[in-house]
């Protein structure tokens, strides 16, 4: 598992912080990301654990057999959609208890112990509030009297409209060196992004299986997120108690690494092993559940208006480009308006922008409307 001890010297009048060199321990597991929807579409990533101070993109397990099974052999086969990424299509799963099966390009073989099916019961509501300091809280409501106990999880999907800085009307075409028309929109955008929280609650301590308010997200008065419309889809699961416990000391383990006097994090086994090596590392908690799903938006007009928002567009400015100039414009700059001449209809110039003010898409967003936003 990737850690930081993170020591601190104490001096007589200073306080220096030291990094010592990261323990590389069990650097390059098999990460499987294995839940099974019992009503939709399913997939399965295969990764490499890295180093934490490692910046480079996951390393993918790809050219894997990937299968679920039941106790009585059936097998399901999943298929390699992209790299990494096997897709199981929507089918029935007739039986009470699946394990999930992988076998990687060397041979070895992983297996999940049988995990039983889960069936999530309906997401009541999804909830938020002004907080004190004026931000937003967003909470979620359920409940399940068919059987005593519950143990939840829950993940999302968060989008969020916004504009880029400046509107772009004009294109440069650097083969004529003239200015022209822009048909298209990059001023306007959509951001979606999945949550990385551990999100898990249970109604063991409680005396009916209800879970009331349980808070998913926190969003500060002036986050972009909330400037004109945002929008949040809900996922809620439910699990076992063993995967609730696995997700529970994950959970502790993200909060106390780094911390200076928090316990060290734990060794954490998923219920995966390696049948070819029983010693080897496996990341990764296998469980079967239906899914249910809830959606809502939140618009800026049922919020106070605060002072500025954060955007990603701090610093932005124009230039200008006389008209004399314009056959030889050129460097990573959009085009934006024009610049009047204020006695005529003439004008005399254009204005221009660095291509990440102006491109809204360059911000890690689409120009595509999606199809449920209103």
């Amino acid at each position: 598992m990737k850690r930081i001890a993170l020591i601190l010297i104490l001096f007589t009048s200073c306080i220096d912080p030291y990094t010592p060199p990261i323990v590389e321990q069990d650097l390059g597991a098999l990460a499987i990301d294995g839940f099974i929807d019992v009503f939709g579409e399913s997939t399965i990533l295969l990764t490499r654990s890295q180093n934490i101070s490692d910046n480079r993109m996951p390393i993918i397990e790809n050219g894997a057999s990937v299968w679920l099974e039941d106790e009585l052999g059936t097998k399901f086969l999943l298929s390699e959609l992209e790299p990494g990424k096997y897709v199981l299509p929507q089918q029935p799963f007739p039986a009470t208890n699946y394990k999930l099966m992988v076998r990687t390009q060397n041979s070895k073989e992983y297996q999940s112990d049988f995990e039983p099916v889960k069936i999530s019961p309906p997401l009541d509501s999804i909830s938020w509030k002004i907080t004190d300091d004026l931000g937003v809280e967003i909470s979620v409501n359920t409940h399940d009297f068919e059987n005593e106990e519950g143990f939840y999880r829950w993940t999302y999907e968060e989008t969020n409209s916004y504009i880029s800085a400046f509107n772009s009307a004009f294109i440069y075409n650097y083969t004529t060196r003239k200015v022209e028309l822009r048909n298209d929109n990059i001023y306007s955008c959509w951001r979606t992004k999945k949550s990385s929280d551990i999100l898990i609650e249970s109604s063991v301590r409680l005396s009916k299986n209800i879970i009331s308010n349980f808070t998913l997200r926190y969003i500060k008065q002036n986050s972009e997120l909330l400037r004109f419309r945002y929008s949040i889809l809900v996922n809620q699961y439910s699990i076992t108690e063993k995967a609730f416990n696995y997700w529970r000391q994950l959970r502790k383990n993200s909060e106390d690494l780094g911390t200076l006097f928090g316990p060290t994090p734990t060794q954490l086994s998923g219920n995966f092993k390696c049948l070819s090596d029983p010693s080897e590392t496996v990341l990764g908690y296998f469980y079967i559940s239906s899914v249910t799903s809830k959606r809502i938006f939140i618009s800026s007009s049922e919020l106070p208006t605060p002072s500025y928002y954060e955007t990603p567009y701090a610093g932005c400015e124009q230039s200008e480009l006389r008209l004399a100039d314009v056959p030889n414009f050129t460097g990573p700059f959009l085009l934006t308006a024009e610049i009047p001449d204020g006695f005529g209809p003439a004008i005399l110039g254009y204005y221009y922008s660095p291509t990440q003010c102006v491109d809204c898409r360059l911000s890690g967003g689409t120009n595509v409307k999606p199809d449920f936003w209103p």
